[in-house]
């Protein structure tokens, strides 16, 4: 990787993108059960991706003067990269995610019995939304109370987003089931977590934002654990979550928080820095085991596998 790449990878996160590529994947399998229209899939994946980076380039954008002088070394404070190439970018890349989005809602297909699907605006919706949050965070909120629930809420629209170009409306039925809700919720609430405590990842952590954050991640863990029970239809599931299911999804939470709780008694910087790295790079499998439980074993591996080039490019980029 050139040393140019190697600062654009570095300035949008690229280990975390793994993440987002595993939730909207997973959404969009839990929906759909397959991977099927795969143009509309392409199209909801490029659009979390968009959404997703032109988030990190605004972050920094709008943090230039602070990281100036904190945090020299990133690629924009540094100069490795010009705020203008980054300006462009970023709200390129907004805007791109937004029409992505609506696209992915417009693509024809056929559905099971042979006709043409109908169109959904939910996409549009969601991905406008996603983007006005995304600009919230990055600007005006981040140095606020509400910072850390705001990314909670770009985390659940991101989940939705996936769903939702499969989320046809059906008379006397929501356009949004329980379910999903309370998936992407748990999404939500666990990454508004991991926000809270690296809120002062660089100092060391303040008492209150570590333990409120360790509360919060555990409060997503047990929504991820028990929202498949919202189902009204549990027999659509390709695999059934049984009564083990939450152990399961336990046992993915458990070592993230388990660091939680020894930063609260040790909270150096690095190893502040190691439980969110952590807690980021989790979403993946439990987004894994949601994707197989919505269309079956195969998928829930492909979605797994993402962990592979996220752990190795998360050794050498930082994810925070």
């Amino acid at each position: 990787m050139s040393q140019r790449l190697l600062h654009w990878a570095q300035l949008v996160r690229l280990p975390n993108v793994f993440t987002v590529l595993a939730d909207v994947s997973a959404a969009f399998l839990l929906v759909a059960g397959t991977h099927q229209p795969v143009t509309r899939f392409a199209c909801v994946l490029l659009a979390g991706v968009s959404l997703y980076w032109a988030g990190m380039i605004l972050n920094d954008l709008f943090d230039l003067e602070r990281d100036r002088a904190q945090r020299p070394k990133r690629p924009l404070a540094s100069g490795a990269i010009s705020p203008q190439a980054a300006r462009i970018a970023g709200w390129g890349l907004l805007i791109l995610g937004v029409v992505l989005a609506a696209a992915s809602g417009k693509i024809p297909y056929e559905n099971a019995s042979g006709d043409a699907a109908p169109d959904t605006w939910l996409p549009a919706a969601i991905g406008c939304a996603l983007a006005i949050a995304i600009v919230l965070y990055d600007g005006p909120l981040k140095s606020t109370p509400f910072a850390p629930a705001t990314m909670g809420v770009c985390r659940v629209l991101s989940f939705l987003l996936g769903a939702s170009p499969m989320l046809l409306a059906v008379p006397g039925q929501p356009l949004i089931p329980k379910f999903i809700l309370g998936v992407a919720f748990g999404f939500g609430v666990y990454i508004m977590g991991i926000t809270t405590m690296a809120r002062d990842e660089a100092t060391g952590g303040n008492k209150i934002n570590l333990r409120t954050g360790l509360m919060s991640i555990v409060m997503g863990v047990v929504l991820l654990a028990f929202a498949p029970g919202l189902a009204r239809h549990p027999g659509a599931f390709k695999m059934f979550p049984g009564s083990l299911f939450p152990v399961l999804i336990g046992l993915i939470g458990f070592p993230v928080i388990i660091r939680a709780i020894r930063v609260q008694f040790d909270s150096d910087p690095l190893k502040i820095q190691n439980t969110i790295r952590a807690g980021v790079l989790s979403i993946i499998p439990f987004a894994a085991v949601y994707a197989m439980i919505g269309a079956g074993r195969f998928y829930g591996l492909a979605v797994f596998a993402l962990v592979i080039p996220a752990i190795l490019l998360a050794a050498r980029l930082r994810v925070t």
